[in-house]
């Protein structure tokens, strides 16, 4: 597994550090303490506490890297100016000795864990091995000088090898920083050093001059030194935390615009899917928890912080009807709604966020046994965010209510997650989950009294009554009435009749519709019809009879209670216009069908009870207009009353048509009867 890899790699990098600088530590002491005087030692012993107490006033930067999504941090002191004075004064052994002192200490003010300590006290010792030797090398090759037991160097030897010897020191020390980060995050080293610790150089480079300085007035005296060196070391310490305060202050604005970024991509959200927002705290203790116990690095957790709330951003893209649809989806409306993950990927890798979120929004569909989408990836190909993501997501999703279908149970929740293990999740992460869920859980009720963050998912601001009153410069167009009584014109009540009479002379329900469908047209005109005729048993509606061009592919069909508008209308039993033919018609049918443009659909209604429904398809028309709709609608209720109602009732249904028509024609309706 590539992060087992990884850490074993880091694991076995930081064991060398330390091993490596307790080895280097031990023989300088060691070299130190046979071969130097007493007074050297003396001087040593009580320069190293000067050492410790510098150490402690750092200033800390975070790591560009880890801006917001770790706690990852640098800290600057002034103490490298010493360990290079000392390795200049009085050479390798004793640099070595005081830095490896300071290191230690001074990471344990900060961090109490001993691997921790011991690998700073490592890369301490190295870096002043490294400055030391360079800078021993520049005044034996460069001056002619010797480094060791020589008290007194010209002060041109001293500036330049101080000098080299501060670039030394902090391209080790920033190098084997670099090496730990590039391991832990599987990134390349170099790329690391200068995104990270470039910059820091610039800020190093003082120490060398604060050092030369401090080795020129110890020509004279300590005194003099203390005197002089003190207040540069002090005007360098504020230099570095002014320049803290600058840099902390424009994270703070980059945090800020990521934090409104975040909550501006909520409200779209909730603008087209709506959410609650304690559906994601809720499903963010649930990936956090788990992304810890699995060991997801703090850039990842942050990930799926912002995944959990930001993975549906891709819905912006997927139509009403197919996002609100409260039955199954057809085919053609899948393959729309499957494209949400790739939107949302685009959408968000625009951003340039600290942390990797793109992965867990485009691969959240994913399956463990490569049968999801977008990319078909399966087992530990999926990254693991995505994994985590998908079971915590589900589990809590499963819990609420939604148009086609009722909430679980907690029971009932955790067993169909338990019955995905292996197929739709990874067992690992399902495995993580339900055991540590009670711990969840109890995170999630300690929340209960405490405001919880909205994210920016906020109810819909009502209108105004002055912004109801604004209207287009363009005019508003008519406004569709639905009285309860229709007024037709003498042509439309002529064309209605006919409608009624047509199957009077006829034997059959087929002969029927065939005669009814035919004189339609001439009401409402169309491409392609279909009658649909329910079944209240099997739940399957069979496509009874279809006419006009490539009838022939659509009869017979088998219709389920929400597939596609017409199932979407037998689901609901109210019309719906003006969609895509291509969510309503089989996809291998797409080219017989491809010059359609729009389509209505209209419930054939009596009572309660549900009789089937009446499609009509259209490439002649945008969409179907007012008109269109309202003579459909009456259409519709004669087929529904001829399907099912004696013809009495029919009678009386065209006479209700004929009173409203405030037309002088007498016309007598008689309704069909059916054989």
């Amino acid at each position: 597994m590539p992060k087992a890899r990884a850490a074993k790699k880091d694991y076995a990098y930081r064991v060398a550090v330390i091993i490596a600088g307790i080895a280097a530590w031990m023989i300088a002491s060691a070299f130190f303490a046979f071969t130097y005087t007493w007074q050297d030692k003396l001087v040593m012993l009580a320069l190293a506490p000067l050492v410790v107490v510098t150490g402690m006033f750092p200033n800390t930067f975070p790591v560009p890297s880890a801006l917001k999504c770790s706690q990852e941090k640098i800290s600057f002191t002034l103490t490298d100016a010493l360990v290079l004075l000392v390795a200049c004064r009085y050479g390798v052994a004793p640099a070595i000795f005081v830095a490896g002192i300071e290191g230690f200490t001074s990471s344990r003010r900060t961090v109490s864990r001993l691997s921790s300590n011991l690998f700073s006290f490592g890369m301490m010792a190295l870096a002043a091995a490294a400055s030391s030797f360079a800078l021993a090398s520049v005044l034996r090759f460069g001056f002619g000088e010797p480094a060791s037991f020589s008290r007194t160097h010209t002060f041109s030897a001293a500036a330049v090898s101080l000098l080299v010897a501060s670039f030394v020191h902090i391209i080790v020390n920033s190098w084997l920083f670099s090496v730990y980060f590039a391991l832990r995050e599987q990134s390349p080293i170099w790329r690391n050093w200068k995104q990270n610790f470039l910059w820091a150089v610039p800020i190093f480079l003082p120490t060398s001059a604060v050092a030369s300085v401090m080795y020129l007035t110890l020509q004279y005296d300590a005194l003099v030194m203390f005197v002089v060196g003190i207040p540069v070391l002090v005007a360098l310490y504020f230099g570095h935390r002014q320049y803290r305060t600058s840099v902390n202050e424009r994270i703070a604005v980059m945090e800020k615009a990521h934090r409104e970024t975040i909550e501006a991509l909520a409200v779209a959200i909730n603008a087209k899917d709506e959410v609650t927002h304690e559906h994601v705290l809720r499903v963010q203790i649930y990936a956090a928890g788990v992304a810890r116990i699995l060991g997801c690095t703090q850039a990842e957790i942050e990930a799926l912080r912002a995944g959990a709330l930001l993975h549906d951003i891709g819905k912006i893209a997927v139509p009403d009807f197919i996002l609100n649809k409260p039955g199954k989806l057809t085919a053609s409306e899948f393959e729309k709604m499957k494209t949400h993950t790739i939107v949302g990927g685009q959408i968000l890798g625009r951003v340039e966020f600290p942390y990797p979120v793109v992965p867990v929004v485009r691969h959240h569909h994913e399956r463990w046994d490569g049968r999801g989408y977008p990319d078909g990836l399966s087992g530990e190909d999926i990254p693991l965010t995505a994994r985590i993501l998908s079971v915590v997501d589900c589990f809590d999703a499963v819990r609420e209510d939604r148009q086609y279908r009722k909430a679980m149970t907690r029971e009932e929740a955790l067993e169909f997650i338990m019955s995905g293990s292996g197929s739709m999740y990874d067992p690992r992460v399902v495995g993580t989950f339900i055991t540590h869920l009670p711990e969840f859980e109890a995170e999630i009720l300690a929340h209960r009294n405490t405001p919880a963050p909205t994210y920016g998912i906020e109810p819909h601001e009502e209108l105004s009554d002055a912004a109801r009153l604004v209207t287009p410069a363009a005019g508003l167009a008519e406004t569709e009435e639905q009285p309860s009584e229709q007024e037709f014109s003498v042509k439309e009540l002529r064309l209605l009749y006919q409608l009624a009479q047509c199957g009077n002379s006829l034997a059959g329900r087929d002969q029927f519709l065939t005669v009814f469908t035919e004189k339609l047209r001439d009401l409402v005109p169309y491409e392609s019809c279909t009658v649909t005729l329910a079944s209240h048993g099997d739940n399957e509606n069979v496509v009874a009879h279809a006419a006009g061009e490539n009838a022939e592919l659509l009869i017979g069909r088998n219709i389920s209670i929400g597939e596609g508008v017409t199932g979407w209308v037998l689901a609901n039993r109210q019309p719906f216009c003006n969609a895509d033919p291509k969510l309503d018609l089989p996809p291998q049918f797409a080219d017989e069908f491809k010059d359609l443009r729009t389509l209505a659909v209209f419930p054939l209604v009596t009572g309660t009870e549900i009789h089937g429904a009446i499609t009509l398809y259209s490439s002649a028309f945008s969409e179907y207009d007012a008109d269109h709709r309202r003579l459909l609608g009456e259409a519709a209720k004669l087929l529904a009353g001829a399907l099912s109602m004696p013809r009495e009732r029919m009678s009386a249904d065209f006479a209700r048509i004929e009173t409203n028509s405030h037309v002088e024609e007498n016309l007598v309706p008689i309704a069909p009867g059916l054989m």
